[in-house]
């Protein structure tokens, strides 16, 4: 599930030309508690936060792993894509959170127009179940559904200047995820 997850998230970046760099190593500036044991039916709800990436999020199923990568832009320029994600079902679920840098032309324009771009990539091969146009405390973003024979996506995204923020649920048909409104309604951008 995780390499799927990986790819998945990659191809959201795609419409930007980028493409997978140099392996994964862990982001410095973050802090986890420890993860707790799951209790009954719900995996436990993890509060983390990121003061290098500025945001606050709240993880089902513990403290999240966490990984970094360069990516290379179309442009030749790079860009590092900070990963953050819990899986839970025996890989058949996931919640993730990305967010990356660009250069300050490379993103430019309508945030809508971007947001939209990033949308078309994550959902190339997938059906779009549902879009739309939402903000987070004035922060331009878009939240989407999107599903292929055997997984279902939940994206939201923000962009907050250069910096893209993604929230990714990723399950199996046979297992849903419960837990995808809390994960998204947590998100918060310091």
């Amino acid at each position: 599930m995780r390499k799927f997850v990986t790819q998945s998230a990659v191809a959201v970046l795609l419409f930007a030309g980028v493409a997978a760099g140099n392996p994964p190593t862990p982001p410095s500036g973050a802090a986890a508690p420890p993860s707790p044991a799951a209790q009954g039916d719900q995996p436990v709800l993890q509060p983390y936060t990121s003061i290098e990436g500025r945001f606050t999020v709240t993880f089902p199923g513990g403290a999240p792993k966490l990984d970094t990568e360069t990516i290379n832009l179309k442009d030749g320029g790079t860009s590092t894509l900070y990963e953050f994600w819990t899986e839970l079902e025996n890989g058949n679920v996931s919640y993730m959170l990305m967010y990356n840098d660009y250069a300050a032309d490379y993103a430019s324009g309508d945030p809508q127009t971007v947001l939209a771009n990033t949308r078309d990539g994550a959902v190339a091969g997938k059906t779009l179940l549902s879009d739309m146009v939402i903000s987070l405390n004035g922060v331009p973003g878009r939240e989407f559904t999107a599903k292929d024979d055997s997984w279902n996506y939940t994206l939201r995204q923000f962009l907050q200047g250069k910096r893209l923020y993604q929230l990714i649920v990723v399950s199996t048909t046979a297992h849903p995820a419960t837990q995808t409104s809390a994960f998204l309604d947590s998100f918060k951008i310091n």
